[in-house]
């Protein structure tokens, strides 16, 4: 019989009579200080908490763009730990010079004296600031993360972050957030705290997209097949823009290669800046012969189960990735989108005319879509026939755009607004088990500037759950439930709908005033 106790003799501590599973389990509770003394007892207790040990301590690992990202080359040179490595993030955690000032209004002034914060050394903070700046502008940060992915064979997730995470377990007295290596080292040198909630990026540094392009280019370089990628960045109005996605010829068959088996990918876009043509000059607003680059990373993608797109500030990108879904419904039902063109956008590339239709987005179940604005038409084809596997669905601060032809336009009280023709239709052959929607929004023809977009709103319900902000509107609604019950919450929801303008119920008296839903 297998002995399945840690000890194989008779040992005088009782502890290595225990079964394996048991010791595994009772040490989980313990600290990190105590499971440490405990592996240093014995080294029975050593080698089999070893395993345990790798795969809590070195499979997730968060690094900042530093000279600490050797530490990352250590560990992808030893045998047994570089093998459970399969989580890598690269902290924003992005150091300025200016973060030194005592005030913020002394960063818009040149002078010599300016007021240093208590308990930072503004010397170090600028030797690490520029040290960061060098890691990035020389390349070298492409380098390391190179040299280290190399010699990590199991990593399958890439995440960059620039706010701090809960862990996935977490001992007592420890913490419980996952923070960058090195931010240890660089509050004792510089008094810098990276431990705050707050993000550490500016708007216009463009820190974000060069640390997404290099570590996605060694990625790729080095042979990885991801499973996974996120770009998780809180700061308001920040987001990755175009040029991020960019990626030379030479480079696209081995991304390709990286993206092909891509389940899960989650991204925080803003394309109100774009460069043109280096980090120092941009625009606000696209050239008309400018791709987003965006959507060539997507064509490599077609098996994701999970897509979500948040686009930050007030975007140009507008319907283009809804735009760029309604364009793979056309080629699966066999229509030609040549010349086609999305704000600017080059349309479908033309090797995706020879995906077969399984290829097609058909196995995503999640997708989740933030701040944008299309046309009903086009988020209709999205919703309704790009892949009947989706699961679950979350629609955040999007807007529908109706053209003059639409039937609501027509002074018709049974097609008050476009939303509630798409949830009708849903409920027809939807495949939905969770849907959440907030802060949805409809847009018609400029009839004048200031009065095109209108908020949408729900009426009050018993389906699901419903909440709003402080003045009585209900703008957010969320349930879970069968197929069967979906599809029922849909006609709900679709009921409930309703767009709120005073003027525009004058000529349809399906709109809403914000008085009638007050006293609804």
């Amino acid at each position: 019989m297998v002995n399945t106790h840690v000890g194989a003799g008779p040992y005088r501590s009782p502890l290595l009579w225990l079964p394996c599973e048991l010791l595994v389990h009772a040490a989980s509770y313990l600290s990190s200080e105590d499971l440490f003394n405990l592996r240093l007892t014995c080294r029975r207790v050593e080698t089999f908490l070893y395993d345990t040990f790798s795969e809590e301590f070195f499979s997730d690992r968060r690094f900042m763009v530093t000279e600490c990202l050797g530490c990352l080359v250590n560990i992808s040179k030893h045998p047994h730990l570089s093998k459970h490595f399969s989580k890598l993030t690269i902290g924003l955690d992005r150091l300025y010079s200016s973060d030194a000032l005592a005030s913020h209004s002394a960063r818009n002034r040149n002078v010599n004296n300016s007021p240093v914060k208590d308990g930072i050394d503004p010397y170090r903070l600028e030797g690490l600031a520029a040290e960061q700046s060098w890691l990035i502008g020389s390349g070298r940060l492409q380098l390391l993360l190179g040299e280290a992915l190399e010699n990590l064979p199991n990593v399958v997730e890439l995440s960059v972050r620039d706010a701090n995470v809960l862990r996935e377990f977490s001992r007592p007295e420890s913490t419980q957030l996952l923070v960058s290596y090195g931010v240890a080292e660089v509050r004792r040198q510089t008094g810098v705290d990276l431990l705050l909630d707050d993000s550490h990026l500016h708007l216009q540094d463009q820190f974000a997209d060069i640390v997404f392009t290099a570590a996605l280019l060694a990625v790729a370089r080095t042979g990885k097949r991801l499973n996974s990628i996120t770009v998780d960045i809180q700061k308001r109005e920040k987001g990755l823009s175009s040029s991020a996605f960019y990626s030379a010829n030479s480079i696209d068959e081995p991304l390709r290669l990286t993206l092909q088996n891509l389940r899960s990918l989650d991204l925080s876009v803003s394309f109100t800046y774009v460069s043109l043509g280096n980090y120092s000059q941009g625009s606000l607003a696209f050239l008309s012969w400018q791709p987003y680059y965006l959507f060539r990373l997507l064509e490599c993608t077609p098996n994701l189960e999970r897509l979500r797109v948040v686009s930050k500030g007030d975007s140009f990108l507008k319907d283009g990735i809804i735009g760029w879904l309604a364009q793979l419904v056309d080629l699966s039902n066999g229509m030609q989108i040549e010349g086609s063109r999305l704000h600017g956008s080059h349309s479908l590339h033309a090797s995706l005319d020879h995906l077969t239709i399984a290829q097609r987005y058909q196995t995503l179940q999640h997708l989740e879509l933030g701040n944008m604005v299309a046309p009903a038409t086009s988020l209709s084809k999205v919703l309704l026939h790009l892949t009947g596997s989706l699961r679950r669905l979350c629609l955040c601060m999007i807007g529908v755009s109706v053209a003059l032809d639409d039937d609501e336009l027509d002074n018709n009280p049974q097609s008050p607004n476009a939303w509630t023709s798409i949830f009708r239709e849903m409920s027809k052959s939807g495949s939905l088990e969770h849907l959440h929607l907030s802060s949805l929004g409809h847009s018609i023809p400029n009839r004048s500037p200031n009065d095109t977009r209108h908020q949408v709103a729900f009426l009050n319900s018993g389906f699901g759950m419903q909440s709003g902000p402080r003045n009585g509107l209900l703008n957010s609604w969320s349930h879970a439930g069968s197929i069967p019950v979906m599809r029922n919450f849909l006609l709900e929801v679709a009921e409930k709908t309703v767009i709120i303008c005073a003027s525009c119920k004058q000529r349809n008296p399906g709109y809403w005033s914000f008085e009638d839903i007050l006293q609804e």
